[in-house]
């Protein structure tokens, strides 16, 4: 009894509390992103202007998949912050807007004037049959006169240009009408889209001592953002520097438009768990658990077309929505104006496809598997209808369909396994997105930063005055303990498609060496490479490089930030300007027999050739055989001052040629072995 009063009491006092409480709905626009390489942090500007009191901020229409952890809210001066709350707002009401109404009523205007021009074709069509069907001439003596044809043949000219003329205006009148009638269809379906979907709510607790006229800074985390870095390596000539362009391939597909927006791009990757491991008791005898190192989350892709079924022609802005079992909304987006969409990044399972569109029925695709590191192709039909109708199309797959891209293996994770997750709510089941996770049911932390290791960086680059680095646009480049970032100034739209927009970071051009390579006996050709020392201070990541030599595309190469030597060697191609011959040198082969074995001797000549017109350094590499048992024995006779290593038997030299210079080297080798021996030496 005691404690349904005390509850009794709480509840008076709460609405008490609410009464004297303002609620407002308060506008918000994205000001900064910070895009991750998995994930981004979003901040937005909110324009408060309160008298004294307490009040309570409403920002509506934010996206499903916000990261409740995240949430942060920079205080005002003179108002506290009392609370925070994140909720999920489901579009129920198939109550029609006004906005609605109006587009509806100007639809059917627009459907009324299409059915005039109908009518006025057809009753042009008749009215040409009929003087078609007439136009013979006849009379009771056996003919016309010459007048009368004259009179009638203007009559007939006239008259069917005229027709002829009124259909013309017709189809081009009916065309305008019908774009229009597309144009008012694509809003309406935008506006049902924005009515039937799931939103994010951030309710804020205000309590102002005075009057205040400030901004408040709204953040999250949503984890359908990232980036990848790309470069370009250009060199117009090996007597010029190398130009390193730095590039960034940015997507999102968090259902709301970043407009016009200051972008901040991080190395920092919340994807990935930010917790040490610990050392578990090692007991002899039983199983011993071994620590993975935690890598990126593995996500897939869903990506393809909407089409209409009869017609084959694309259908632009069609809503697309990703469903979990149950019809918890897991992400979305419309396709564009050809129709195409993407979907990205989606953790693997199976999900349904809801698609809508105004003048389609609509379509449910159950059972579509999405795996790890795969792009999944899906094309969508749709199906038109004269009115819009409430039937539903759904086409089931129980096993998964061809997928075009295989050729990344992974895990799945399957339906029944999601089913036996603790917690089923949607909150926590949107907050598994992208490399949040849960523990006992509550959402517990986001992934945190890299643990490759601690870097320290500055600003721009610097080696001593010999890099000269220019931006392509403006930027800020900033260091954090574990993190680049660069702050793009220049502000930037990357609309919620899933697609991938290239930001240009800035240009550095840097003094390397040009060398030649060559391997004749591998390849007769020779391989023109720019190697790049101490290029850990390039501050250059993992990531696609695009080479270009003399203003010709060469090809795509990959830099790995793991690599350990001081020298990145850059592949610039193949250099036809170099000519390379390696043949046997017949008068130093030879072959003897002493006593129970066979001693051969063997000689090469490699003929180098620069017909450039400037000075190159070669490195020329071949090899000769060793041996692991005491009956063979092999000993280099000559190599031309080689660099030689015992233990692989590879032979280096480093040549450099003037231009139009021919250099020769060559060596020579003997291998005495066992009679019974059948040794290949060539």
């Amino acid at each position: 009894m005691k404690n349904l009063i005390f509850i009794l009491l709480s509840l008076i006092s709460l609405s008490a509390f609410s009464s004297k409480m303002d609620t407002i709905q308060a506008k918000s626009e994205i000001a900064d992103v910070t895009v991750f390489l998995s994930g981004a942090q979003v901040s937005r500007n909110i324009d408060l202007a309160l008298s004294q009191g307490k009040y309570l901020i409403l920002i509506n229409e934010l996206p499903i998949e916000i990261n409740t952890q995240s949430i942060q809210v920079e205080g005002i001066d003179n108002c506290k912050i009392l609370s925070v709350k994140h909720q999920l707002k489901f579009q129920t009401s198939n109550e029609k807007t006004s906005e609605e109404l109006e587009i509806e009523s100007m639809i059917d205007s627009n459907k009324l004037l299409i059915q005039k021009l109908k009518n006025q074709s057809i009753v042009y069509d008749m009215e040409e049959k009929l003087l078609l069907d007439n136009s013979k001439l006849s009379n009771n003596d056996g003919g016309s006169s010459i007048d009368d044809i004259k009179e009638a043949a203007d009559f007939y000219r006239a008259r069917l240009n005229e027709i002829r003329l009124g259909k013309l205006n017709l189809s081009t009148e009916f065309d305008k009408i019908n774009e229009e009638l597309h144009g008012l269809y694509t809003l309406l379906n935008k506006l049902i889209i924005k009515k039937r979907n799931t939103y994010s709510q951030i309710l804020i607790t205000l309590d102002c001592e005075r009057e205040i006229d400030a901004n408040l800074i709204l953040s999250y985390y949503v984890p359908s953002a990232g980036w990848e870095p790309m470069y370009d390596f250009r060199v117009d000539d090996i007597t010029k520097p190398l130009t390193i362009v730095y590039n960034a391939s940015v997507f999102q597909s968090s259902s709301e438009d970043w407009n016009n927006i200051n972008i901040t791009l991080s190395t920092s990757n919340p994807s990935l768990s930010g917790n040490k491991p610990e050392l578990t008791t090692w007991n002899l005898g039983q199983r011993k658990i071994q620590y993975q190192k935690a890598e990126n989350a593995v996500t897939g892709t869903l990506n393809g077309k909407v089409i209409d079924v009869e017609t084959k022609e694309s259908l632009p802005f069609v809503n697309i929505v990703l469903e979990q079992a149950g019809g918890y909304q897991m992400g979305g987006t419309s396709s564009d104006f050809d129709g195409n969409y993407i979907i990205k990044p989606i953790p693997p399972g199976k999900y349904d496809i809801r698609v809508t569109f105004i003048g389609y029925k609509e379509v449910l695709i159950r059972g579509i598997q999405i795996n790890a590191n795969q792009i999944r192709f899906f094309d969508i039909e749709m199906e038109s209808s004269a009115e819009q109708l409430n039937e539903v199309v759904i086409i089931n797959y129980m096993v998964p369909l061809i997928d075009k891209d295989k050729t990344v293996s992974g895990g799945t994770v399957t339906q029944e396994e999601i089913h036996k997750m603790p917690n089923r709510s949607v909150a926590a089941t949107a907050a598994t997105i992208g490399g949040v996770y849960t523990q006992e049911g509550d959402v517990s932390y986001v992934r945190g930063a890299r643990t490759d290791g601690t870097v320290y960086f500055i600003d721009d680059i610097k080696v001593e005055n010999e890099i000269e680095t220019s931006n392509y646009i403006s930027y800020t480049q900033s260091t954090r303990v574990t993190n680049l970032e660069y702050s793009i100034e220049i502000p930037y739209t990357i609309p919620s498609d899933g697609e991938d927009y290239g930001i240009r970071i800035k240009e550095v051009v840097l003094p390397v060496d040009y060398v030649n390579y060559a391997i004749p006996k591998l390849d007769p050709d020779v391989f023109l490479a720019a190697d790049i020392e101490n290029w850990t201070k390039l501050d250059l990541l993992s990531g696609k490089a695009s080479i270009y030599y003399r203003g010709t595309f060469i090809g795509e190469s990959r830099i790995s930030s793991d690599l350990t030597s001081d020298t990145l060697s850059v592949s610039l191609g193949r250099d036809d300007k170099i000519i390379l011959e390696r043949e046997g040198n017949k008068e130093m082969n030879d072959k003897r027999v002493i006593g129970n074995n066979i001693k051969e001797t063997l000689g090469w000549d490699i003929t180098i050739k620069n017909n450039k017109t400037s000075k190159i350094k070669i490195i020329v590499e071949d090899q000769i055989p060793i041996s692991e048992k005491k009956s063979i024995v092999v000993e280099l006779l000559e190599s031309s001052n080689a660099r030689v290593d015992e233990k692989t038997g590879k032979l280096t030299w480093e040549i450099e040629l003037e231009p139009n210079e021919k250099r020769v080297v060559m060596y020579k080798y003997s291998v005495k072995y066992p009679k019974y021996l059948n040794l290949i030496l060539e």
